[in-house]
């Protein structure tokens, strides 16, 4: 990680606590019933009540979880030219996949065996047919197989390898992106957003206006490295700002926590920026550098796994923080077997493939 950006890898690994805080301490409770439906198992009777410390947790859990989303959508945008520079497309496209696949396969079998477990503990019917599960992981797989999303985080990885599609398509230019293109490839991709907010479900509509973030994040590249001014960079941010709300709230069909994700992307996008004027003063903390380290295997493997243990702690009668405290420090070991069983070495196998290429 360059000193220049260790702000970003900072803040990624806040942003990683953010998501579990929201999951856990606040979306199980305030959404039981739907998260029981998603588990496949009754729905509970004997749910607990939240304590007043985890209030504000329960309260903004969506924007908790929007804002986290967000920052990571911004980070990868950051990370993407680095990644594109002095790489072909096929290497490029290469090290994403090594990236993303080994751990959201590893992750998603995690959460899959769960649920199997879950499924025999309550003796429900295991709802999720192996063809579902190998849709999945393929992660864009999915849809175009006429299968239903399971683990519900996924759509942000298909947001993401469209976009490293898409910037392959764009081939050298993606390099070149100036003020001008900038402006432009905004523009489109808002106006992509608005006609799938109009033609497609509400999610598809998300997840291609999600794309402006990723965008901000390569913006924030270009300005690091004098590839735009600092005026044309707040005009460029203040355009996205102005795109967010307009979408969501005018273009798109009101859904029920609109302004809660909408909310979360703009504070994502505000404490983004003050951690970047702010970047010389920020050095490696370990803890935050730590869980940055594990935030993809902890995204991934977090949500449906962490519920399965509360469902149960809380059915037996156990309170809110020794079922959140339960489903935290599971789910953390198992990204942290992930990220060194699997992570590591992928990772490790991705830099042999961008200063060997002739091997691919």
């Amino acid at each position: 990680m360059s000193d220049r950006i260790i702000f970003a890898n900072t803040l990624r690994g806040f942003a990683a606590i953010s998501v579990l805080l929201s999951h856990f301490a606040g979306i199980f409770w305030v959404m039981n019933p739907l998260i029981c439906h998603l588990l496949g198992v009754p729905k509970l009777t004997n749910l607990p009540e939240i304590p007043k410390v985890l209030s504000f947790f329960a309260n903004h859990c969506i924007i908790l979880g929007q804002f986290g989303v967000g920052v990571f959508f911004i980070v990868s945008g950051l990370v993407i030219p680095f990644s594109l520079k002095n790489s072909s497309n096929k290497i490029f496209l290469y090290r994403r996949a090594l990236r993303i696949y080994p751990v959201y396969i590893a992750g998603f079998s995690f959460t899959m065996v769960m649920l199997y477990v879950l499924a025999a503990y309550k003796h429900s019917t295991y709802n999720f047919s192996l063809f579902d599960i190998l849709a999945h992981f393929g992660v864009i797989t999915r849809a175009p197989l006429g299968v239903s999303r399971i683990d519900g985080i996924s759509w942000t990885l298909e947001v993401e390898i469209y976009f490293y599609l898409a910037l392959c398509v764009l081939g050298a230019r993606t390099m070149q992106l100036d003020f001008r293109r900038y402006i432009i490839a905004i523009l489109v991709i808002s106006l992509l957003a608005a006609l799938t907010f109009r033609l497609k479900d509400y999610l598809v509509g998300v997840q291609m206006a999600s794309g402006l973030m990723l965008l901000l994040g390569m913006t924030y590249y270009s300005l690091l490295n004098n590839k735009v001014s600092t005026a044309q960079f707040w005009i460029i941010q203040l355009l996205v700002c102005s795109l967010i709300p307009i979408l969501w709230l005018l273009v798109a069909t009101p859904a029920g926590y609109t302004y809660q994700w909408m909310s979360g992307y703009l504070l994502a996008i505000a404490a983004f920026h003050i951690c970047y004027l702010l970047r010389n003063r920020f050095t490696n903390n370990k803890l935050l550098s730590h869980f940055a380290d594990i935030s993809y295997p902890l995204y991934v493997v977090h949500a449906l796994f962490g519920y399965a243990i509360m469902y149960v702690l809380v059915e037996k009668g156990a309170g809110a923080l020794t079922a959140i405290a339960a489903a935290s420090l599971t789910s953390y070991l198992a990204a942290l077997s992930i990220h060194l069983v699997i992570e590591k070495p992928s990772l490790r196998w991705s830099k042999l493939m961008r200063h060997n290429p002739i091997t691919i």
